[in-house]
């Protein structure tokens, strides 16, 4: 008979489970020729399969060879050792970082004060300015603000540290957004030739909104910027 199978001593994990044949109840034993149903994986003695006109589940295909023993694996969940970055670090981090623009700013200013150049003068805000671009590089994929507070960025699909380019063009453009600011003030004070006047609501509107960064942004555990780049800012586990 086509498929029909011989019991042997080879199959113990079939005979360890001291399966008995459905229609005679007997107990399969070895050399005893084995029939299984392709659809359920019932095992029929030859004789019982031929007595049931070889069919079985409303088919009749068998299996060519005694099925595998299916063992249930459980995957363990896995467990990261980051969290969500709580609200009040990612503020601190963020006023940490100013921080450390501003003194460095400062050094610079009483350190070149006394050279009579135009570009000294505004050397102290580039510099302030530079810290704040390359901050999450300088302090190795974190800024020391949020080294400080033991936050850092991962890629959200990888569950790894971001990339420091990402983070780069990450701070990229919100300076970018804020030299755009800033060009359309000096722009309207050209145009109306009201200077300082312009200049000081649209400063005075610059400052709230650096405000409102970091009352709402900030606060956010995920803002619509970072979910665009794939990354988010989080903390490790205690």
């Amino acid at each position: 008979m086509k498929n029909a199978l011989t019991l042997t001593e080879k199959e113990t994990f079939f005979l360890k489970e001291n399966r008995q044949d459905p229609v005679t109840g007997d107990e399969f034993c070895v050399g005893d020729e084995i029939v299984f149903c392709a659809s359920c994986k019932s095992a029929f003695l030859k004789e019982s399969w031929e007595y049931m006109n070889s069919k079985h589940c409303g088919q009749t295909f068998t299996l060519k060879k005694f099925p595998v023993q299916s063992k249930l694996k459980l995957s363990k969940p896995i467990v990261y050792d980051f969290r969500k970055a709580d609200t009040n670090n990612r503020i601190f981090a963020y006023l940490i970082d100013n921080l450390v623009a501003i003194v460095l700013a400062t050094i610079s200013f009483f350190a070149f004060m006394g050279f009579n150049n135009n570009f000294f003068d505004v050397l102290p805000f580039l510099i302030g300015i530079a810290y704040m671009l390359f901050r999450d590089i300088i302090g190795i994929k974190s800024s020391i603000g949020k080294r400080i507070m033991g936050l850092y960025f991962i890629h959200t699909q990888t569950q790894k540290k971001a990339s420091p380019f990402v983070l780069l063009f990450r701070n990229v453009f919100y300076w970018i957004c804020l030299f755009a600011a800033i060009s359309l003030v000096v722009f309207l004070e050209a145009v109306t030739g009201a200077s300082g006047v312009i200049g000081s609501l649209l400063g005075f509107g610059l400052l709230i909104a650096n405000i409102v960064h970091v009352i709402i942004v900030l606060a956010n555990q995920n803002n619509i910027f970072d979910r665009i780049l794939r990354i988010e800012l989080v903390e490790k586990r205690k």
